[in-house]
């Protein structure tokens, strides 16, 4: 399966819209997608003809091992989808701890679904830094930021940028990560400064941008996105468009890219690497306590000799500079004392001369 991100470090900049039509888009080019809502606010449902009383999702279905395949719909556009849902105050927290401590928790889900090689899965994110976020961004292929053309948004650009780095651009087969800009207002100033703003910023790549435009708004009324709609409007237009540019970013059909499984392999090779190196150090620890224990031991027993000290470098090895460094200390003092009692003998000489 091929993983599609679409993150933002901030709330209110059209994140789940703009996942909600790529999703119906790429459906439409022989792709079988899926949908995942990540977002507590389990918004992308409704943009996908979702109702607002269906509570059922992934976050019951995690609480009560349910499989995510058996709380998963199918939108009247194709597309395949599976919401957060509803969950109750106490079984978020559990949760999310279980996110934490499970690094594999969303690529073991996802694997479980059993989707086609070229099945294409949207992830729709909480917005700013989250367990959420650092799983997604470990297990996409490719990451999508979605940005507003304002001056806030330009502000945080920096810190989704740093997330991505960390989380996703350490993987060794790492797409570049692109960023949609969204509600661009020709007839604003403001806008259209913000938008080179973000364009002008080194290394950003914007995939494209999506003009401001109240169809998109009307389609969620009526439970659908507006790639559906049968007015040509220019948010479709720019919609359609940012859909064609991820499709060239993706393996061609029939070309399974690098999968949640190897990504989860790696991982692990990596943990267990980590806690070998680990037992390592806790044995060689242990072995230095106990050397330093009979050594006490030793030095304890009557008549034992006097005890010598030498001083160690960090590797345990005797430090040459150091013993020397000690050596010159002691000839210093001696020197001190004798200056002092030619001192103290010269005084007394004085005092009797008078």
């Amino acid at each position: 399966m091929i993983v599609v991100a679409v993150v933002s470090a901030k709330g209110g900049v059209g994140k789940s819209t703009i996942a909600a039509n790529l999703a119906v888009a790429l459906s439409r080019h022989a792709r079988t997608v899926m949908a995942v809502d990540l977002d507590p606010q389990n918004a992308l449902h409704l943009h996908l003809g979702g109702q607002p009383q269906d509570i059922g999702g992934l976050s019951r279905a995690s609480v009560a091992g349910t499989a995510w395949g058996d709380v998963a719909t199918r939108a009247a556009s194709g597309v395949r989808v599976l919401p957060f849902g509803q969950i109750n105050e106490a079984d978020l927290p559990t949760l999310e701890r279980r996110i934490a401590v499970d690094l594999h928790w969303l690529p073991t889900h996802l694997r479980s679904l059993d989707l086609p090689d070229d099945a294409v899965v949207i992830l729709d994110t909480p917005p700013g830094v989250s367990n959420y976020l650092r799983q997604v961004l470990a297990t996409a292929d490719l990451v999508i930021s979605v940005v507003l053309a304002d001056a806030a948004s330009y502000a945080t650009l920096p810190q989704i940028d740093n997330l991505i780095r960390r989380h996703h651009g350490a993987r060794p087969d790492s797409r570049e990560s692109v960023c949609i800009v969204n509600q661009v207002e020709a007839t604003s100033r403001l806008s259209r400064e913000s938008l080179q703003l973000i364009e002008g910023v080194p290394g950003k790549r914007v995939l494209g941008r999506v003009r401001l435009d109240r169809s998109v708004s009307e389609a969620l009324a009526r439970g659908q996105t507006v790639v559906e709609s049968s007015q040509d409007s220019v948010g479709r237009q720019d919609l359609m468009a940012c859909a064609e540019r991820v499709l060239q970013l993706l393996p061609p059909l029939g070309q399974q890219p690098s999968d949640a499984a190897e990504m989860a392999e790696a991982a692990e090779m990596a943990e267990a690497a980590e806690a070998a190196e680990a037992a390592e150090a806790a044995e060689a620890a242990e072995a230095a306590e106990a050397a330093e224990a009979a050594e006490a031991a030793e030095a304890d027993k009557p008549g034992a000799p006097a005890e010598t000290t030498v001083v160690t470098g960090d590797d345990g090895r005797p430090d040459v500079q150091a013993a020397k460094n000690s050596r010159r200390a002691g000839v210093y003092r001696l020197m001190a004392v004798l200056l002092c009692a030619v001192l103290v003998l010269l005084i007394v000489l004085w005092i009797r001369t008078r």
